[in-house]
Formats: C-alpha cells, sequence, structure tokens
C-alpha cells in the first residue's frame, strides 16, 4: 500500500490521459505522429553515496561506512512511444548500461585490511527500464518539439563482481568474497525535444535528460576459499547496506514516426 501512494501522483495523470483517449474516439490516434521509435546513446552519470554497512553474520557485530563512487559510463537505449491524443504521450524506454566500476572504496574491508587503500572495488551493471507520460505543449505542425514527462522507473542491477586486487588480497589468507545488489522500483522524470527534419519527414533527432530514482541494497560476503575440514565451523562474514544509485542520463537518439 505505501509502494502505490508513493507512486499515486504519477499514475493518477496517467490514468487520466487514458480515460480521455477512450473518450475521445475509438482509437483516439491523431494522424502520422501516432508511434515514435527511438534509438541511441546515452551517457549516465550513477549517485555518490556514503554507505553504512552493517554486519549480517552477526560474527563480530561490526560496522563501517564506505564511499560508492561509481564511475560515469555509456550505454545505449530504446524506446517506444504511442500518442494517442494532440500534446501527449506514453513511453516505454530500455537502458542498457555498461560496467561501473567504483571510483573510492577505502576501509570497504575490516577483516586484517584496514590500513589498505582500495582503487575500484567492486564492478557492476544497471538495466533501467521506465514507463513514462510526456506532455508537448506546442502545435504537432512544429518541427521542434520539446517535452517533459514523469513516471515509473525498474533498475535491474547485473554482473556485479570483487575487483581483481581485492580477490588476490583475500586469496593470500585464505579467503575469497561475493558482491551482490538487488532491484530497485522508483520514479523517473525526463526532459527533452525533438529536431524534425522536415515537415513532412518521418525522422528526427531527439535529445533528453532523464533522471531514474533508484536505491538498492549491497552485500558483500567473505568465506573460506576451501570447504574447512570436518567440527570446524566454515569462517563467514556478511556485510549489507543502502546504496543510493539514482542516475542522471543523458540520451542522444535517432527517432521514426509512423501509424498504423
Amino acid at each position: 500500500m505505501k509502494r502505490i501512494l508513493k507512486f499515486s501522483p504519477i499514475l493518477a495523470p496517467l490514468a487520466l490521459a487514458l480515460s480521455s483517449t477512450a473518450s475521445a474516439n475509438p482509437l483516439g490516434l491523431t494522424g502520422p505522429q501516432d508511434f515514435i521509435v527511438r534509438a541511441g546513446g546515452y551517457y549516465i552519470s550513477a549517485g555518490d553515496d556514503e554507505v553504512s554497512f552493517v554486519d549480517d553474520s552477526f560474527r563480530y557485530f561490526d560496522a563501517f561506512r564506505a564511499n560508492v563512487d561509481p564511475g560515469s559510463e555509456w550505454g545505449w537505449y530504446f524506446n517506444l512511444e504511442w500518442k494517442p491524443v494532440e500534446h501527449w504521450g506514453i513511453e516505454l524506454g530500455y537502458m542498457d548500461g555498461d560496467s561501473h566500476t567504483s571510483s573510492h572504496g577505502d576501509e570497504f574491508f575490516t577483516l586484517g585490511f584496514g590500513d589498505v587503500e582500495y582503487r575500484d572495488v567492486v564492478s557492476f551493471d544497471a538495466n533501467i527500464s521506465t514507463l513514462s507520460l510526456k506532455f508537448y505543449p506546442l502545435d504537432e505542425t512544429c518541427m521542434v518539439q520539446p517535452y517533459i514527462g514523469g513516471g515509473i522507473s525498474y533498475t535491474d542491477f547485473g554482473d556485479t563482481g570483487l575487483s581483481r586486487a581485492v580477490r588476490n588480497d583475500l586469496a593470500d589468507v585464505g579467503l575469497r568474497g561475493n558482491f551482490d545488489l538487488g532491484s530497485s522500483w522508483g520514479y523517473t522524470w525526463q526532459a527533452g525535444v525533438d529536431f524534425n527534419f522536415g515537415r513532412d519527414s518521418s525522422w528526427l533527432v531527439n535529445f533528453a535528460a532523464v533522471y531514474a530514482e533508484s536505491s538498492t541494497e549491497m552485500r558483500m560476503q567473505v568465506l573460506d576459499d576451501v570447504a574447512p575440514p570436518p567440527g570446524v565451523d566454515r569462517f563467514f562474514e556478511s556485510y549489507s547496506g543502502d546504496y543510493l544509485y539514482d542516475p542522471w542520463m543523458l540520451n542522444l537518439s535517432v527517432g521514426y514516426k509512423f501509424s498504423f
């Protein structure tokens, strides 16, 4: 229920647009700009966050803080937009990111590595899906079409891992490590502009700035590299903390308009 209330300011105008479409006519289509497909690249800048890690295994009851500052990366994105009525569009987008590396990771480990300063401790990538309602203030005959929009986003984190330096240091003392991130639901906002090649052209160039609210749980585990002898407890440490990813994305793409 709390998550539904969180997204209600976004879902309400989306429902209003859909209801107005149904009342306009059976299909609600407006002409040659009923659908737009865009594909291109984007530059993504992730959030810098001070993460508080706590001991999940309750072996040592310690806690520590680490600065997580992933490097900015490039990726590609694709979206499909339906314009049911003039001035309004409903967009489904997907952004596939390159692998981030954390550029600052001092004191990530307290297990004998407290005096070691690690760089690029972890790596991960993030794939972001969005559903947005967009508003175009100008008449559809204008060759330049600015817009604003908002909606919901889903971030799926993958390809997680520890750096080679960290893995080697753990292996030197008979340990190995795991690093994982969860997924995240959030909201998204965007502002952009379509530059049409001509009044009768179906082609356009798009530039947009997109923000996606995203928070996820980081979990780091340290355990024995080999199975212990019978009767001996397996060494195990698990730390977790909440990380605010919250990326900004700058998109540049080519689009094509069509209708059925």
